[in-house]
């Protein structure tokens, strides 16, 4: 398993890093966050995801991920998935994703950090307490926080514009961890909430990008490789610049 803690040993193998985001969930039938206009599902991203004014809408905002969580309960892990846990088998890698479902727990990953958090979680703001709700249903003004009873400050366990995301130092401990003989691998991400062309450019090992097509927000010359194709239709090429580097 990755390790962050202290130096790397001299002769310790090469390690992958992983950064995945909406593009490696959308062969499940999971969309990807933003529509044109800033809408999610024909939803208006500042209502169903502001931390600001998340309790001003509090029915919409849980009927919003309800619905989610109900999509990726349907949902199944897709190739691009499967290769990642089985990568994660074969070399020494730390996984970190954007996404807020558990396919790649489903398709047999391990340690996954949600950078944004989950769908199946709950956090009370009158008690500060987290709790994991699973994909099942939510009736707000009927469910209740299981620690103090508060039916009217529970948010979903996914972090909203405007919210601290604690796991965010977690990424930054991976990247100041890599070293020359580390992979940076990113999968469908837009670079558009991470600093992800940075990322590629500041990575002091080989960089592979996998996006379905280019983006503005990722110049090419940030990464070592851009493969360009859907991420499950891109396991076989990402696989073996894989190979190169870390056999």
């Amino acid at each position: 398993m990755f390790t962050m803690k202290g130096e790397w040993a001299k002769d310790a193998p090469p390690q992958l890093m992983i950064l995945s985001g909406a593009g490696l969930s959308a062969e499940s039938g999971i969309r990807t966050f933003r529509d044109a206009g800033g809408l999610w599902e024909g939803h208006d991203i500042d209502t169903v995801c502001n931390f600001d004014n998340w309790r001003e809408n509090l029915t919409l905002v849980h009927g919003f991920y309800q619905a989610r969580r109900e999509a990726a309960a349907k949902a199944e892990p897709n190739p691009a998935h499967q290769a990642v846990a089985r990568w994660q088998t074969r070399w020494p890698t730390h996984l970190l994703t954007q996404n807020v479902d558990d396919l790649l727990e489903r398709a047999g990953c391990a340690d996954v950090c949600h950078l944004h958090g989950r769908l199946q979680d709950m956090r009370c703001f009158a008690c500060d307490h987290d709790w994991e709700h699973g994909l099942g249903p939510w009736t707000v003004g009927e469910d209740a926080c299981p620690n103090c009873g508060n039916t009217d400050a529970v948010k979903p366990g996914v972090v909203f514009f405007g919210e601290m995301a604690p796991e965010y130092r977690t990424l930054q401990r991976a990247m100041d961890s890599l070293r020359p003989r580390d992979v940076l691998l990113v999968i469908g991400t837009s670079g558009q909430v991470l600093p992800v062309a940075r990322m590629g450019l500041e990575a002091p090992g080989p960089t592979i990008l996998n996006n379905l097509e280019p983006a503005d927000a990722i110049p090419d010359r940030c990464f070592d490789h851009c493969v360009y194709r859907p991420a499950g239709e891109a396991v076989t090429k990402v696989e073996a610049l894989l190979e190169r580097y870390l056999d």
